[in-house]
């Protein structure tokens, strides 16, 4: 009996402890699998949710926290346009100044002068353009007073063309070279020019680009030939604008000197006032206009005064007139 309770006993309890056993293990296996699930979820959507901001320390351009960052961060590289004009350029171009200058030395030796002028040119990455020696090279800026004087011994002339932003330097070691005489110089702004021809210039490339369009489009014989001599001509006017442009831009970059140089001080010529019958002419009329002025001032400022003393004086003097013709003449005594 009492084996039959234990047996009968033990085969009750197995089962409920081999239900326990099942059940906790079932709950471990599942607990395992959410957490094995959620942990794949969530190391699945990290890579995706780093991979909408950051890709190898870049920011990915789809998103917008990214973007909003870069672009703070950024700076802005394009060029200021207004109206779709560089305003840059446009500053720049009106800034263009061609330069030039001469000077005129006095020297002890032509041919040392001439020598140290060439290493001034050299030294400065400059051209010697023309140099003439004995012989005073026809009318140019400076002029001579007896050209019998002139010799290989007495004058030579020299003109370079040195970058613009060396010029004022060359012209002090040019100074070195001699006692100066004369120098002068002067600049011309041509920013506005390069603009209009940089401009037609584009406008000019736009239509023979057309034109060789239609050509290449064109059948009839009569239209290839039309076309052609419109392409023709359209080519010339586009070389003499890329032309007109490279010279100014060379004006811009490089300046002329004209240099001078004479053993002989009085070979050069000083400026003095021009005398004649145009030069008179020109004084008495910069006089004329002069005096002019000076009166049509005066006028201009007692004008007022004129008016406020008419203003007031014209009744008194009405008044004063019609009293006189109303009072009666006096009677005269018959004696």
């Amino acid at each position: 009996m009492f084996l039959e309770r234990q047996l009968t006993t033990g085969s009750d309890h197995i089962p409920a402890r081999a239900g326990f056993g099942v059940g906790l293990i079932a709950a471990l296996a599942l607990g395992a699998c959410s957490s094995g699930s959620g942990a794949t979820a969530s190391s699945g959507a990290a890579p995706n949710h780093a991979a909408g901001r950051v890709v190898g320390g870049a920011p990915v351009a789809g998103d917008s926290t990214a973007q909003s960052s870069a672009g703070g961060s950024g700076k802005s590289i394009a060029p200021t346009t207004t109206g779709g004009v560089d305003t840059t350029a446009l500053q720049a171009g009106q800034e263009a100044l061609a330069r030039r200058a001469t000077i005129a030395l006095q020297v002890k030796d032509i041919g040392q002068g001439v020598a140290k002028v060439r290493a001034t040119s050299a030294a400065a990455d400059g051209i010697i353009l023309a140099e003439s020696i004995g012989t005073s090279g026809g009318p140019g800026p400076v002029p001579l007073t007896d050209s019998t004087k002139v010799s290989a011994t007495t004058y030579a002339e020299i003109t370079l063309s040195v970058p613009s932003d060396r010029l004022d330097g060359v012209l002090d070691d040019l100074g070195s070279v001699g006692k100066v005489l004369q120098s002068t110089s002067s600049s011309d702004d041509v920013g506005s020019q390069i603009v209009d021809t940089q401009s037609r210039l584009a406008t000019m490339r736009v239509s023979v680009a057309r034109v060789r369009g239609f050509l290449d489009n064109a059948k009839d014989l009569t239209q290839v030939v039309t076309l052609e001599a419109e392409l023709t001509r359209r080519e010339s006017d586009l070389e003499a604008l890329e032309a007109q442009l490279a010279s100014l831009k060379g004006s811009v970059a490089r300046s002329p000197v004209q240099v001078s140089l004479t053993t002989q001080p009085a070979v050069i010529v000083p400026p003095q006032p021009a005398t004649g019958f145009f030069a008179g002419l020109k004084g008495g009329w910069s006089a004329f206009a002069t005096s002019v002025g000076v009166l049509l001032t005066v006028v201009g400022a007692v004008l007022p005064f004129a008016v406020l003393v008419a203003l007031l004086g014209l009744p008194v003097w009405w008044f004063l007139r019609r009293r006189r013709v109303s009072s009666p003449p006096p009677a005269v005594s018959a004696s």
